[in-house]
């Protein structure tokens, strides 16, 4: 027979811990700040099975309730979206319905997919709000999809993901210290090693052409958010095949071009700039920014989704070169996708964190820290602009 008075003394010093975890439990709760205290009381609503079927009977906060449970459906589904995308863009879909209105029957001949298929991957775009049914079973683009079959760097970046997306079959082994090698990292030559300039054209190709096609929006957005036309000579660092530079040159006839790369990189933009005519305007460099000199006979030095491909350290080696090379009173221009408040600037955060640990190089910055790092290298008058679309770009300005 077991012993109660054992029992008991067991009993009393279990509730004696129970109770001394609940009294520093308590105490830890009373240090937090007031808006953390709240927040987890509403947490501890929101788990409530009960409290959410109170709520959903309630018309205001039903409308609530059911507009929070679509965005955590758009969370888990979100996989099967980006992958309806990539058909679309894959097969040609959004393609053939440019400027058109097509029936299934029509479109699965043409596309020789089986046609109930295609049918489905019609109302699933439908669905996310891609293509619509005007009448019965015919089907244009809607606004997305206008968008993706006129943008040929959206386009490209879609298919692009099909390399990120293998990366993350096992997305938590990109959190282990030792987990280095991912397609990504195989891709972006230039994080590889600590001798970007000794890349040969070979390496640097794909990457380039991919930025060069996926520049448009993102030109658009710098030059709605800056005004080059008090600039007399605008260098490009990191600038790649010269799209940005074509895209100011289109908007400021006057404006004399730099840009400054990688050699294999510097070699494909001197060949795509003549081809756009525009050789006598501009000149292009080849080196390593972090250590060569950097051109300084410019006014103007833009570094466009540069700084948030680098860790820290190379950055502060990139900014501190380009303090030293500039002259005097040059005003530098960052222009990347950054951290902040707005809906657009957390999905970039959100998207871009993920994308440069699989690249094993980079990461998304606020404006804030951006400034700090300006601001160290030694440039004063730093400046946040902010520009139409924070899900593409915010710019920090300086001057040298």
């Amino acid at each position: 027979m077991a012993n109660p008075a054992g029992q008991d003394k067991t009993s009393i010093s279990q509730r004696w811990r129970t109770r001394n975890q609940e009294a520093a439990s308590t105490h830890q709760h009373e240090a937090l700040p007031f808006g953390a205290r709240l927040r987890l009381w509403r947490n501890r609503l929101i788990a409530s099975r009960a409290f959410r079927r109170n709520i959903a009977r309630l018309p205001i906060l039903r409308q609530i309730s059911n507009r929070k449970a679509n965005a955590l459906f758009r969370l888990t589904g979100g996989f099967i979206f980006s992958q309806v995308l990539l058909t679309g863009v894959r097969t040609g879909l959004y393609d053939r319905l440019v400027d058109k209105a097509l029936t299934s029957e029509s479109l699965a001949t043409a596309m020789n997919l089986p046609h109930d298929r295609l049918r489905t991957l019609l109302r699933v775009n439908a669905d996310l709000g891609i293509v619509r049914e005007v009448a019965t079973d015919l089907w244009i683009l809607d606004d997305a999809g206008v968008v993706v079959a006129a943008d040929r760097g959206l386009a490209a970046m879609i298919l692009h993901h099909e390399m990120l997306y293998r990366d993350l079959i096992e997305p938590q082994q990109l959190l282990t210290p030792d987990h280095e090698e991912t397609e990504l990292r195989r891709y972006w030559a230039y994080v590889r090693g600590a001798e970007p300039g000794n890349l040969d054209a070979a390496s640097t190709a794909d990457y380039s052409t991919l930025m060069r096609e996926s520049q448009t929006m993102m030109s658009d957005c710098i030059l709605a958010s800056y005004d080059f036309g008090q600039v007399r000579i605008l260098l490009d660092i990191g600038g790649g095949d010269g799209a940005f530079l074509a895209a100011a040159a289109a908007a400021h006839p006057e404006l004399d071009l730099r840009l400054f790369d990688l050699p294999s990189v510097a070699e494909r933009a001197r060949h795509h700039l003549a081809t756009l005519g525009l050789a006598a305007r501009s000149r292009v460099h080849g080196g390593d920014f972090v250590k060569d000199d950097i051109p300084a006979e410019a006014d103007c030095v833009t570094l466009i989704r540069v700084l948030c491909d680098h860790d820290d350290a190379r950055v502060a080696a990139i900014l501190g070169n380009l303090h030293r090379s500039l002259r005097p009173n040059t005003r530098v221009i960052v222009a990347e996708a950054m951290a902040g408040s707005s809906e657009g600037a957390r999905l970039s955060s959100a998207y871009f964190s993920i994308y440069f640990l699989a690249m094993g190089s980079g990461r998304c910055r606020s404006d804030q820290e951006i400034s700090k790092l300006l601001a160290k290298a030694g440039f004063a008058a730093i400046r946040t602009i902010s520009s139409p679309n924070p899900l593409i770009a915010t710019l920090v300005t300086a001057v040298r």
